[in-house]
């Protein structure tokens, strides 16, 4: 996925998702959204109600409204696609305002990263209105804040800053640290599955495959820097999906999908 519906290049890409079918991404510096198909076929590009300045995640939620993370305005933006209307959430949590930088829907609950505290943000709809409930941060100390999580059905698995460290926390609250997997340089993102943990490093332009054990070991890695397809310059995400695994490279412009990645 490169293009458009227009057949103008991705420029800056953050961040993209699977949903019913379809891929969605966000392209961040033509500062529009666009879906695609299965075989990553353009489809349609959106910018709804021209809100759309610097987004930089996306994910679907209750009622089927797209959630977005849009930075300019320190907000998510709840878009109902249908009927193109838009209701703006910003996040408090004990009278301090949160900034958000990822976000996760996940069985009725909001998972958002904040970049002031670094941790993890849950919240739920209260009718219309999106109440924070906690923040995870870890009890360990010094902590430098997450760069990337995601939420499994064992709990939430994040990569720390700097360190490297993997942090879980479990459904029932209890915290484990990791030690960093070795041979790292800047690592930028994380996917945990099938008892492997996949890491993107941005330095190196390479995906790093670990087993699911504390400390990781080091299983294979492939992608390396370039141009061409099958290759990375800056990459930013993955994303586990249906259809693979999916990488976002915001200095290429492209997102790609590795089947065998799952």
């Amino acid at each position: 996925m490169e293009v458009g519906p227009d057949g103008s290049h991705l420029l800056y890409p953050m961040s993209a998702t699977w949903e019913k079918g379809r891929f969605y991404v966000v392209d961040t510096g033509n500062h529009r959204l666009i879906s695609y198909d299965a075989q990553g076929k353009p489809l349609k590009a959106v910018n709804p109600g021209g809100r759309l300045v610097a987004p930089l995640d996306l994910d679907f939620g209750p009622r089927g409204h797209l959630w977005v993370v849009e930075r300019s305005e320190n907000a998510l933006l709840e878009i109902d696609l249908a009927s193109r209307s838009i209701r703006t959430h910003r996040l408090r949590y004990q009278g301090r305002e949160l900034f958000p930088e990822r976000l996760v829907w996940r069985q009725g609950w909001l998972y958002v990263l904040d970049r002031e505290t670094g941790g993890v943000a849950m919240a739920r709809l209260e009718g219309e209105k999106l109440v924070v409930k906690r923040i995870w941060v870890p009890k360990v100390r010094p902590f430098t804040g997450f760069l990337d999580f995601k939420v499994r059905d064992d709990g939430i698995w994040a990569l720390e800053k700097t360190t490297h460290r993997i942090f879980h926390l479990s459904p029932r609250g209890k915290e484990e640290v990791w030690k960093p997997a070795v041979g790292l340089v800047y690592p930028v993102s994380l996917e945990v599955s099938g008892g492997r943990i996949y890491i993107l490093d941005r330095y190196l332009r390479k995906i790093f495959v670990f087993t699911l054990q504390n400390p990781p070991q080091l299983l294979y890695s492939f992608m390396e820097k370039g141009w061409r397809r099958g290759q990375l310059y800056l990459p930013r995400e993955l994303e586990l999906t249906p259809e693979g695994l999916l990488v976002v490279d915001e200095g290429n412009g492209r997102v790609e999908v590795w089947a065998g990645g799952s």
